[in-house]
């Protein structure tokens, strides 16, 4: 191979490694913060509750067009053991944005410069959501609006088993 053909392979694998994703039917990768709420949180304690990581931006008309979907499914089924985390993606300077978004809609949130520790990317199309069952095994992940055929598919049937 000459020179530039192994120059070539080396940018397509390394531009791989950069944007790896967690694997679905895999443990989900560590995730840990503090909440806007001052909150702490760690993934690897929410064992036993489903639970919907969503990177999310401010500035995404499909994430606005889906919070109140988040909204709504969560207020139905928290009592059932379900959670939704809203990872903000914006610059840190517009915190105040994504903490406001949130916060109208009853969330919980944290931004991804903030979080303690990560296995996650920064950065992800938005809105994309992991679904996590109560095993903390990665069950979806999606980019893309949650509708709600994508909670009574993805989500549902993970509440409905104990």
């Amino acid at each position: 191979m000459n020179r530039a053909k192994i120059l070539v392979v080396f940018l397509v694998l390394a531009a791989t490694a950069a944007w790896a994703v967690p694997e679905v039917d895999q443990p989900t990768p560590v995730l840990k913060g503090t909440l806007f709420s001052g909150q702490s949180f760690n993934l690897k304690e929410m064992r036993g509750k489903v639970v919907l990581v969503n990177f999310y931006s401010s500035y995404c008309s499909f994430c606005a067009y889906e919070i109140g979907n988040l909204e709504t499914f969560y207020e139905q089924h928290r009592d059932q053991g379900f959670e939704v985390i809203v990872v903000g993606v914006d610059p840190l300077e517009d915190r105040h944005r994504v903490e406001r978004m949130v916060g109208l809609y009853g969330l919980q949130g944290v931004m991804v410069d903030d979080l303690v520790e990560s296995g996650f990317e920064k950065k992800y199309p938005t809105p994309t959501a992991f679904v996590i069952d109560r095993n903390g095994i990665l069950r979806s992940r999606t980019w893309g609006s949650k509708t709600p055929r994508f909670f009574s598919e993805n989500v549902l049937p993970l509440l409905r088993a104990q």
